[in-house]
């Protein structure tokens, strides 16, 4: 990764370029070489463009060939082209926006240029344009003309008016080397001018133009730039990368000031035609590179795309009223996704178009690439882009996400990669395309393959190769090869793969035969000399980092569980447990064995229960759930995994609708120390009931592996969600907390609310006290409990907003900071409160007045702040021991947390878990003992009695029962004690 940094970096010129030389091309060689031939000019580069064709022959694709073989031998082709065209496997209909009958005219002109191959009259385009085509078209369409016009003897057929407005055209746009950047397009009209006008100002200036640029390998490339498209597309993920972030400013500053009059952008700097394609990356980009900085760019932007949009929901890619497409469609939903609220009818139409233009199964059409996996990247995160309220739409989106993921592991090759399509060889391009649909959407053993495949790809220095997978004209490739570096620095970054290698450190756990336990296993088993292992390794904290197991191991079913757990406890190799790698206290890695059963992912969801496996991620889940109209409180990050968070209770967006996840639990299945399979439930005998009540909240990794769980489900289908921030002065903390309290405690608050405290402040930058959360219902019927919050704190509002949207999004809680998103990782440590009652004025000073200290932190890295939870309503319908979860009574579970990264300044870090442990001694006194199990703080000495309180006993009961050798163990575990005589 640092390589690959360093690698693009340079490819940043001053003024915020990203320039890379289009790689050369058959097509335009062969017309260049033919249009100096017929001119008699340029006899040097007439030899280098020979030479070029004559070594790219061999291995030559069919077109290609036929191309080449047209150019070097004219008298031997012009009879044999049309047979030759007759038999080509490809079809010139397809993935070209339905303008198959003009590329096959364009073919045909091609071969009549190139070896004098026939034309007829009646094969040549009709009159169009310039109204309502791009200037490519009207450049095409109209050297199609006057070339069958003049090759068929009737040059009368083309008025004089068409050949002027060529003239016109070719004239203009001298702001390029190429006319538009086009080399194809300026070679096939320079062909058209020459047969009316050979010695035209124009045809001379132009065969100038393209010999100079000729690439260092003799051949013509494509394009002559795509400089704005690369920018925006390298800034965007450079967003992401620390040491990138630096030149994101100057590129934004230039995407920005290349903006065309009609609000969109071209894909080069010079040219007159923009696109929606390009146009909707320089969106993306801009909105993350500072929306409010470009905020007038993004409002011209939005405008040109609403004015191009098409009545069935689709974009084209050139003009308004031209075929729509998919790419662009998915584009265009990424672009004004900010603005959701503002375009909701139009992205609701767009989103039924992407929709329904998935295949069966899960592809979409091809239309500006070649590669499955980059349209499926684009189609499925467009899918996710926004609120979707409807639950019907929201039903299918998770079941088209669930077609595309299924379609991605299923053409996964063996050594980790995907080709273009299933049957071609493993490509960068296409397999670092995959990873982020696979890395967001819950396949961590597809996903770690593939960054084995595409460590074992990377170049000697740095960078990436890959073939070409953009196409134009359509379907002919072209070839940038930043793009292979820029795609996977996303699929890295996706896959969190961590921009500086840590050192590894000597393990002193016992070395163990890990041959002998990969023979054994049917799944995957990792060791540090595995390209794949330094991604595997890796816990969602920084913090973590130096440690370095001996081995992971990714099983493929509970026996591969069994053959771990028996490896650890015959081999005392100690075990860690791992199913999303979110322990706060770094307890899912170890020295030894760790045995991650994120692998043990599959869904089944109907009849009102669901069955996951034990590795499956809470967006994963939710899919599947709102697919079967069904809904579960599993916590709110999309990539926390579903065993460690249901296992410690499970607080979610529907905690005081639903209770904990944990409450919805009917079975599990466990494999215990001794290598048992047992599949236990609250009606099981004796001691069996026992270890599922301990299960139901006591935290994972105490009493065995668990592999499976069945839940008892909610039926979502009538059902409405809306998410809700309210926000007031930064004088209010210490009104708002106690307000917030008080009114959350009230019998009277809806349970259908669940909400949170936070406030949040980076690098010492005041932040407002904010409440967000979620509501079952409409916005007209969360208004009145918002209102009632409002007063219960006393003080004027800033802002209050109310967003409507579907299940998934309202489960995920994404736009909350505490909400575990798919960011980029950080390091952080944390501590817990029980909050059992509303607080006073007293306490309530006391916690604003910790947060006012960290607005003194200017300059300081990192940042820091405090969220409270909310318990109670459904939560307290059970009393203290029905389960292990014992904080049935609280009003909620106060979070301290500190942030920082890896190369934030030793001191600054200090600084911050000063401030962490001072504010958790300050506020011990008000709230006393008591502490979340799913948040453990290493640091906590009394962790028995905060995170269980009076249930330890029996916990620990169960523990002697069924791990009295503490293989499952930790420093913060239950520990064994027999029950008394």
């Amino acid at each position: 990764m640092p390589a690959l940094v360093q690698h693009l970096a340079v490819g940043v010129d001053p003024a915020g370029h990203v320039e890379d030389r289009c790689g050369s091309r058959v097509l335009e060689s062969a017309l260049l070489l033919a249009l100096l031939r017929k001119q008699g000019a340029e006899v040097g580069e007439q030899a280098r463009l020979t030479a070029f064709l004559e070594r790219r022959r061999a291995g030559a694709s069919t077109v290609d060939a036929l191309l080449i073989d047209a150019c070097l031998d004219p008298a031997g082709m012009a009879g044999q082209a049309s047979v030759r065209t007759a038999g080509l496997p490809m079809s010139l209909g397809s993935g070209t926006a339905g303008r198959g009958r003009l590329k096959a005219v364009m073919l045909s002109t091609v071969l009549h240029l190139l070896c004098g191959a026939p034309l007829h009259d009646s094969d040549a385009p009709g009159p169009a344009g310039p109204e309502g085509i791009t200037t490519f078209t009207d450049v095409h369409v109209l050297s199609a003309r006057i070339v069958h016009a003049h090759a068929c003897g009737r040059p009368g057929l083309v008025s004089d008016a068409e050949r002027s407005r060529l003239l016109s055209l070719l004239s203009r746009g001298r702001n390029r080397v190429l006319w538009e950047a086009s080399a194809t397009t300026y070679l096939l009209g320079l062909h058209a001018v020459r047969t009316y006008r050979p010695d035209d100002p124009v045809v001379v200036d132009g065969v100038l133009r393209l010999c100079l640029a000729i690439n260092a390998d003799d051949g013509v490339p494509f394009l002559d730039s795509q400089d704005l498209w690369l920018t925006a597309v390298a800034g965007l993920a450079f967003t992401g990368e620390q040491a990138l972030a630096p030149y994101v400013p100057r590129m934004a500053d230039l995407v920005a000031a290349w903006q065309a009059p009609d609000g969109g952008w071209p894909f080069a700097t010079g040219m007159r035609q923009t696109d929606v394609d390009t146009t909707t990356r320089c969106m993306e980009f801009l909105h993350a590179a500072g929306p409010d900085r470009y905020r007038e760019a993004l409002d011209r932007a939005s405008t040109y795309l609403c004015g191009i949009a098409g009545p069935d929901g689709g974009f084209p890619t050139w003009v308004s009223g031209d075929a729509p497409d998919l790419d662009m469609t998915a584009g265009a939903i990424l672009a004004l996704a900010p603005r959701a609220a503002e375009h909701e009818q139009l992205l609701t139409a767009a989103l039924d178009f992407v929709l329904n233009a998935q295949h069966d199964d899960g592809t979409f059409e091809r239309s500006w690439t070649v590669s499955e996996s980059s349209v499926i990247l684009r189609a499925v995160d467009a899918l996710h882009a926004i609120p979707v309220t409807d639950a019907g739409l929201a039903a299918r989106i998770a079941a088209a996400t669930a077609r595309s993921l299924a379609r991605l592991v299923r053409t996964q090759h063996a050594d980790g990669g995907w080709g273009q399509l299933p049957d071609d060889p493993s490509d960068v391009l296409s397999t670092a395309q995959a990873v982020p649909v696979l890395a967001r959407h819950g396949d961590p053993i597809s996903v770690s393959r593939a960054v084995s495949c595409l460590l074992g790809k990377q170049d000697a220095d740095g960078g990436f190769t890959a073939p070409p997978d953009q196409v134009g004209p359509r379907p002919l490739p072209f070839d940038y090869p930043v793009l292979a570096d820029l795609h996977t620095l996303s699929a890295l970054r996706a896959a969190r793969l961590p921009a500086a290698g840590t050192r590894p450190t000597p393990s002193r756990a016992p070395r163990a035969d890990w041959s002998a336990l990969e023979a054994s296993l049917q799944g995957v088993l990792l060791t540090p000399e595995q390209a794949a292992y330094e991604q595997a390794r890796l816990l969602v904290n920084q913090r973590f980092d130096d440690t370095r197991p001996q081995a992971i191991a990714y099983p493929a079913d509970v026996h591969d569980v069994v053959a771990c757990v028996d490896f650890a406890r015959t081999s005392g190799v100690p075990l860690a447990l791992r199913s999303g790698g979110h322990s706060y206290a770094g307890y899912s890695t170890g020295p030894g064995l760790v045995l991650d059963t994120s692998s043990l992912n599959s869904t089944a969801v109907g009849g009102g229960r669901a069955v996951f496996g034990a590795g499956v991620k809470g967006g994963q889940a939710h899919h599947a759930l709102a697919a079967a109209g069904a809904g579960l409180p599993l916590g709110r990050c999309p990539t926390i995994g579903l065993a460690g968070v249901t296992l410690g209770g499970g607080l979610s967006a529907f905690t005081r609708a639903w209770g904990l996840a944990c409450d919805h639990l009917e079975e599990m299945e466990i494999v215990t120390a001794d290598g048992r399979i047992r599949h236990v439930r609250a009606d099981s005998p004796s001691p069996d009931g026992d270890l599922f009540w301990a299960l139901c909240g006591g935290g994972g990794g105490n009493y065995g592996a668990v592999t499976a769980l069945t839940f008892a489900t909610e039926d979502i289908r009538d059902l409405t969600y809306a998410r809700f921030l309210v926000s007031w002065p930064a004088t209010a903390t210490a009104d708002v907390i106690r307000g917030w309290t008080r009114w959350n405690a009230d019998p009277a608050t809806p349970r259908e609310v669940t909400c949170a405290f936070e406030q949040l402040s980076d690098s010492g930058i005041p932040a407002l006290p904010t409440v967000t959360g979620t509501f079952i219902g409409t916005p007209s019927d969360l208004e009145p409990v918002l209102d009632r919050l409002a007063s219960a704190v006393g003080r004027s509002e800033t802002d209050r907003v109310i967003i409507p949207c579907d299940y998934t999004r309202a489960a995920s809680e994404a736009d909350r900071w505490g909400g575990g998103t798919l960011g980029p990782r950080v390091a952080f440590a944390a501590k817990s409160h029980i909050v059992r009652q509303p607080l006073d004025l007293a306490a309530a000073d006391l916690m604003a007045s910790a947060l006012e200290q960290l607005h003194s932190f200017t300059g300081v890295g990192g940042a820091g702040g405090l969220l409270i939870d909310a318990l109670g309503g459904a939560v307290n319908d059970r009393p203290p021991r029905a389960t292990a979860f014992p904080h049935r009574n609280a009003v909620g579970v106060v979070q301290y947390h500190s942030y920082w990264h890896q190369f934030t300044d030793h001191r600054h870090i200090d600084r911050r878990r000063d401030w962490l442990r001072g504010v958790h001694a300050t506020m011990q006194p008000h709230l006393g003992t008591g502490g979340y199990t799913n948040g453990m703080d290493p640091e906590l000495t009394d962790w028995a009695t905060a995170y269980h309180g009076d249930n330890y006993p029996r916990m620990q009961h169960v523990k002697a029962v069924y791990d009295p050798e503490e293989l499952f163990t930790f420093p913060q575990a239950v520990t064994p004690q027999p029950a008394g005589p």
